[in-house]
């Protein structure tokens, strides 16, 4: 009741007719008061303007820009958990210490450098397993066991001596047959002569191996015997008393050319040894002819220079035309 009653009488005591009293204001200030107003008037004013724009446009324009507008968002929020990320990064790299003292793993190293780091889960595993290893069945020489002991060349000729013998039966043999063969061909039919042709080239190729079989085995046991004289001499010098010796390359060689001859002397004498001499010659020349390299304006192999190459043509004739 109080404050009711005190408001009329306010009202009542203030005097309209009271002489007034007018406060001087910066110019300055009132044109800043004016500025701070247009500019809070300003955003709205924008925004109407920007509004009223963008009704304007079509909504494909519209659509397009904001995609974009997302676009840069997301860019945007990218760079910000890069830079936050790299910031964690040095933090902790700054934390951690710079030497570790946690035991390095050893990394397996591949066999080649085109080879994967690790086994591919994509090939399947075979659910095959191995529990008991089977013995599989190995090939083994017998002759090559260490029970058989050392090679002894002196017991292995002992033991297949037989060989040699049978190898010069079977080149009689063949000798009889070719012989038979080649009179059979003289009266056979013609029907049947084909067929005797075939089988005496047949006997021809079996006869020289046959006898290139008993030459070898005759010149083995020629080499072999020079050698063993040869070291039943050495020893007996070195009982007398002389030191170790070993025979050089050269030597040996030159040992078992000459066996080799002699052998052939008390076969055939020396008219035997010339032939085959003679005929290693004539083999070493045809060697040479064919590794002869060509002559100077020579067209083929063996070539000389001493006789000119004739090929029908006259240059004294060619000298005669051009006179006439």
């Amino acid at each position: 009741m109080n404050e009711t009653s005190s408001e009329p009488e306010d009202e009542d005591e203030v005097d309209y007719d009271a002489p007034r009293v007018a406060q001087w204001v910066d110019e300055d200030i009132l044109d800043e008061d004016a500025t701070e107003a247009e500019y809070s008037q300003a955003p709205k004013n924008n925004l109407t303007l920007l509004e009223t724009d963008l009704s304007s446009l079509p909504m494909g324009t519209l659509r397009r820009a904001q995609k974009i507008l997302k676009v840069k968002d997301i860019s945007d929020a990218s760079d910000i958990e890069r830079e936050s990320s790299e910031d964690s990064n040095e933090e902790n790299a700054a934390s951690k210490p710079e030497w570790g003292t946690k035991p390095r793993t050893d990394i397996n190293k591949r066999k080649d450098k085109h080879a994967p780091m690790e086994i591919t889960s994509k090939k399947p595993v075979t659910r095959r397993r191995t529990v008991v290893n089977a013995q599989t069945p190995q090939m083994r020489d017998p002759r090559f066991l260490p029970m058989t002991g050392e090679f002894s060349s002196q017991k292995f000729n002992d033991n297949y001596h037989f060989l040699n013998e049978s190898h010069k039966t079977e080149l009689s043999t063949l000798r009889g047959n070719l012989k038979r063969a080649r009179k059979l061909l003289v009266t056979s039919p013609r029907d049947t002569r084909h067929e005797r042709e075939v089988e005496i080239e047949r006997l021809e190729l079996a006869l020289k191996k046959a006898e290139s079989t008993v030459n070898k085995d005759r010149r083995d046991a020629v080499e072999h015997e020079a050698l063993r004289a040869a070291r039943r001499e050495e020893r007996k010098k070195q009982e007398s008393g002389k030191g170790e010796w070993y025979m050089k390359k050269n030597e040996k060689k030159e040992l078992l050319v000459r066996a080799r001859y002699d052998s052939i002397a008390e076969q055939g004498g020396q008219r035997a040894v010339k032939k085959v001499i003679e005929k290693k010659r004539k083999k070493i020349e045809q060697k040479e002819k064919k590794t002869r390299p060509f002559e100077k304006g020579g067209f083929a192999q063996g070539v000389s220079s001493k006789r000119p190459f004739d090929n029908g043509y006259d240059r004294n004739r060619e000298k005669r035309r051009k006179l006439e």
